[in-house]
């Protein structure tokens, strides 16, 4: 006998098809009931990190839903499901606390699984299909850097000489020549103390190196201890008054003494090791834009959402790194500029679909300076939007951050609005 398709079988049973249709809203309403008890947990977890009992409760609660969207045959569901227990279950094991990219992350397959649960027909939306890839891939790249980072410790100590080599920053044979100085002219100083002392690289790339080695000798059995931003700050203060003092003594030196003298050479050696001092303390306070975009990309989405618009929103350059007052404060005006850019287009939209286009937000750096565009293809009216209370009240707190706001028409191509900070 020949087996009959769902469909089949509902048409030629009576009543299957309700049946079928009040469980499927029981599935529905459960898996609904379970992503708020994660988000209630994500909210403890979130104050603190450490607690393993709201990882085990979150991880179970997704396993839960697992079974739950198998039974729905909802292959999306099924797959963010999937990637998020895979990542927790590599957190469970190996991460001490959790951090909150993952707790980011988490979140957002929360909110993937919520919109499916209510609107089954959003994977015909393309861009809604392609943040849920992205996300995916997120959560699998995650996972791989934590695993990365656990086999890490196996091999032998990274050596901050063999990372600089490995990026680009030294030549081996400068390594080789430093090492042998090490042990026969500086004697007990630190290779990147010498590094810094005979000019081979920046302070930022000493820095990174250190960052990377950390990482990467995890079983070393480094201790490390927090430093608040208010005292790091005070340590900045202080030693850029102790700079300011020696500038004057080994000037006042050459003038005295002139200079080749002893007092000139020790004075112009520790202004250095002071300025040195002071950068390093500088790249302690960059963070990455990681974070900052990510609560922008909920609130942009959020705005997409709301109104109805057909735009496709991106973000790139997250990896580049602000001072982290920056990156804490950022999030708000560059969703403000965001929603002021949708706003204006939508306004100078003749297309009642509502379809914009693109808004894409780029993070670069060229030279001193950090740039963070936002641009869109649909036409706006540049004076409209520098005239709009709005703007202006944007461009003044980011000034109070020390950034200066600009937007231009590309050249009738569309909008740029660009924030520009100094490092």
């Amino acid at each position: 006998m020949d087996i009959k398709d769902d469909k089949d079988i509902a048409s030629t049973v009576p009543g299957l098809a309700e049946i079928s249709k009040s469980y499927m809203e029981d599935f529905l309403s459960e898996i609904r009931e379970i992503l708020e008890d994660i988000e209630l947990e994500l909210v403890n977890l979130e104050m603190d990190p450490g607690n393993k009992d709201y990882l085990n409760s979150i991880y179970c609660s997704f396993h839960t839903i697992r079974g739950l969207a198998g039974l729905l045959n909802d292959a999306t569901s099924s797959r963010i499901v999937t990637g998020t227990e895979e990542l927790l279950e590599v957190v469970r094991k190996y991460s001490p606390v959790v951090a909150k990219t993952i707790i980011n992350l988490v979140l957002d397959s929360v909110n993937f699984i919520k919109k499916l649960s209510n609107n089954n027909k959003i994977m015909t939306d393309s861009q809604f299909s392609g943040e849920v890839e992205r996300h995916v891939q997120s959560m699998k790249k995650n996972k791989e850097d934590i695993m990365l980072e656990v086999r890490q410790p196996m091999e032998r100590e990274s050596r901050i000489g063999e990372i600089l080599v490995q990026e680009g920053a030294m030549d081996r044979a400068d390594v080789e020549d430093i090492l042998k100085k090490q042990n026969s002219v500086y004697g007990k100083m630190k290779f990147g103390e010498i590094v810094l002392r005979e000019k081979k690289v920046d302070a930022s790339d000493i820095i990174k190196a250190i960052r990377m080695q950390k990482v990467r000798n995890t079983g070393s059995g480094d201790q490390y201890v927090k430093i608040p931003l208010e005292r790091l700050d005070q340590i900045i203060g202080i030693i850029q008054n102790v700079s300011s003092i020696y500038d004057s003594v080994k000037d006042e030196a050459v003038l005295r003494f002139g200079s080749n003298d002893a007092l000139t050479i020790e004075s112009s050696k520790a202004y250095h090791l002071i300025t040195d001092v002071k950068n390093i303390l500088k790249e302690l306070r960059m963070v990455t834009l990681q974070q900052a975009f990510q609560k922008l990309t909920r609130s942009a989405c959020s705005i997409i959402e709301e109104n109805h618009l057909e735009v496709m929103f991106s973000t790139m350059g997250e990896n580049i790194e602000v001072d982290k007052e920056v990156a804490d404060r950022i999030a708000l005006p560059l969703g403000d500029l965001v929603r002021l850019l949708l706003e204006k287009a939508y306004a100078e939209c003749e297309d009642e679909t509502k379809r914009i286009g693109n808004i894409e937000v780029v993070a670069y750096e060229e030279g001193s300076t950090i740039h963070i565009d936002i641009t869109g293809d649909a036409l706006a009216d540049i004076d409209e939007i520098q005239q709009d209370s709005r703007y202006m009240e944007t461009a003044q707190k980011l000034s109070a951050m020390k950034c200066r706001l600009t937007v231009d028409d590309m050249n009738s191509e569309g909008v740029r609005v660009a924030i520009i900070l100094k490092r």
